[in-house]
């Protein structure tokens, strides 16, 4: 199993204290596909950091690969999640004075890899994605899409083991939302672990899996 989730809890405290996550149990195994639905506030977005290596859980345990990510300090969660952990957001965050190239290799900036190989990855990522007629260009002068395919680019270049992609066709029209999850379903076909949360039904009947998340809790859809 890439990720196990034992009972994992996340409070915050706010006045009142809040279980944002309650006793949540979930298994993806290598080129799983899932999606993640519910309304706002019921725990999607805490969800996502948990699972990306961004937050930790009040309770429970999170084991990545195996491993019991509680009881890595902040610098060894920070190289996991650099190395086996892709993230594609619904606002693209791409730095608008870069090329499309250079946007991709900010994957690397904490890494060590070199230039050359970068630079190569980062190309490579691009072609996967259809836009290494573009690399010279800027985020200004794509079209949604193409700067959704680029942050996609950027976030597969580094190998992950797991993409988590929050909201990923919110900024984009139906044409430009169909072809890239036409993208995730290629990725995920080439073996890619593919967590996805969404609003769209439709968007998240294109997973192999679907869960709610209601309350905190999860509940898993039969196919």
């Amino acid at each position: 199993m890439i990720v196990e989730l034992r009972q994992v809890g996340r409070e915050f405290r706010r006045g009142t204290t809040v279980r944002a996550l309650n006793e949540v149990d979930l298994d993806l195994a290598a080129g799983d596909y899932l999606a993640i639905t519910g309304p706002s506030g019921a725990g999607k977005s805490t969800m996502l950091n948990i699972l990306g290596l961004l937050d930790r859980p009040t309770s429970g345990e999170y084991l990545f690969d195996g491993v019991a990510t509680s009881g890595l300090d902040d610098r060894r969660r920070s190289a996991l999640r650099g190395a086996s952990i892709g993230f594609v957001f619904q606002s693209f965050h791409l730095l608008p004075g870069r090329t499309v190239l250079q946007n991709v290799m900010l994957a690397f900036v904490y890494g060590r890899v070199p230039r050359a190989e970068r630079i190569d990855r980062a190309t490579e990522a691009l072609d996967r994605v259809g836009l290494t007629h573009r690399t010279d260009f800027h985020p200004g002068t794509l079209s949604g899409g193409e700067r959704q395919r680029v942050a996609i680019a950027r976030a597969v270049c580094t190998g992950p083991r797991l993409l988590l992609a929050d909201e990923p066709t919110g900024n984009l029209d139906q044409a430009n939302a169909e072809s890239v999850m036409q993208l995730f379903d290629e990725l995920n076909a080439d073996g890619l672990t593919l967590v996805v949360i969404t609003h769209d039904i439709a968007i998240a009947e294109r997973a192999r899996r679907r869960v709610g998340i209601s309350d905190g809790r999860l509940t898993e859809f039969a196919r």
